[in-house]
């Protein structure tokens, strides 16, 4: 599902972003073998805590100038945003370059082993990104690779500072080698702004991750969305946060992005599926097989103004149509929200994405 980013024509595509922070995915560099490595697959991390689909910022498109911008860009679900990038030679125009580190393999490869790069200090302006928190990985090592080629990596307004970036791949990706990380806050209407220069010999850009900020605590895999629209014109999103070690018994599931004050409740499965508008739903369930439901005391809830429920949940008393059941390391059990939602003022329902763990 990825692609390679064409120059911006005013109005070409409408954004679908809300005010949802995205997580947006960049390989830069020239994309094509023989000079290119290629895009990373659907759903590869790299070094940040999550994956998805990787947009290509493409030497092709811009070989030569001094300044492009991006179409809006793809967050890591698929879904367009309202983010695009300006890629600036300070200095110069901008030029790319391609070459085989032995130590990366498929989506490694892909990523690391071509880069572009100004002949001077070079930027990469983020406009669109809604307010709030975000982790920066900024991939900056030269393929060739020599431990004298050094990138100098710095993110505006980032307490984390200027940090230098080079080496080899063989030891996998370790900030300072492969990347810089920094944490920034963004305001909104303002871009997020990354400076690359020179430090030693080299001023390479292999790509770019940015993500909200404290997702190394979240932990499953969403599937199966985005959910479709509720009638707040959001898709409604799961998540967990704590441990996938099911012995820890220490996990917390969410929904957010619900329709407001709206009630709801969790379901769980061993197994997925996919059930297009069951019951004349406005949404899509997504998991199958034994269903359990959580709607004990206290756990049908209101999403209230802020449109998301929470559920502190324990592992050891999964409800199940047969009776609760623990849940083990080895397996793998998938989570849904559903809730009211309305359609043109009449009652119906809802459902988020899916959520699938992997316990350990």
């Amino acid at each position: 599902m990825h692609r390679s980013i064409p120059l911006l024509l005013a109005g070409a595509l409408i954004s679908t972003a809300s005010a949802q922070q995205p997580s947006i995915f960049i390989d830069a560099g020239p994309v094509t073998p023989p000079d290119g490595s290629g895009v990373p697959n659907d759903g590869y991390a790299a070094a940040a805590p999550i994956g998805g689909v990787w947009n290509a910022l493409d030497s092709a498109d811009f070989f030569g100038q001094s300044s492009f911008t991006s179409a809006p860009l793809m967050d890591a679900s698929g879904a367009v945003s309202g983010v695009t990038v300006t890629y600036v030679a300070l200095i110069g125009g901008l030029l790319d370059f391609g070459s085989d580190d032995g130590s990366t393999f498929g989506d490694d490869d892909a990523l690391m082993d071509d880069i572009s790069f100004g002949s001077g200090a070079t930027e990469l302006r983020f406009d669109g990104l809604p307010e709030g928190s975000y982790d920066v990985f900024t991939y900056a090592m030269d393929p060739s690779p020599s431990p004298n080629f050094l990138t100098s990596v710095d993110v505006a307004t980032s307490t984390s500072g200027s940090q230098i970036v080079g080496g080899n791949f063989s030891g996998g990706f370790v900030q300072g080698v492969t990347h810089a990380l920094h944490t920034v806050t963004v305001i909104a209407g303002q871009p997020l702004v990354i400076e690359v220069d020179t430090a030693s010999f080299a001023n390479s850009l292999n790509g770019v991750q940015i993500v909200p900020a404290g997702l190394a605590d979240l932990v499953g895999t969403n599937y199966c969305g985005p959910a479709n629209l509720n009638s707040a014109g959001l898709s409604a999103r799961m998540q967990a946060e704590g441990s996938d070690v099911a012995a820890d018994n220490d996990l917390t599931i969410s929904c957010f992005d619900m329709t407001p004050f709206a009630f709801g409740f969790f379901i769980v499965s061993d197994q997925t599926a996919f059930v297009m508008n069951p019951g004349g739903s406005q949404g899509n369930l997504c998991i199958g097989g034994s269903i359990g439901r959580y709607v004990g005391p206290g756990e049908i809830q209101s999403s209230g103004a802020s449109g998301q429920i929470s559920l502190v949940l324990d592992l050891t008393s999964t409800p199940q149509p047969q009776g609760p059941i623990s849940i083990q390391g080895g397996s793998t059990w998938h989570w849904q929200a559903w809730y009211r939602d309305t359609v043109m003022g009449l009652a119906t329902s809802n459902f988020a994405d899916g959520l699938q763990i992997d316990f350990q």
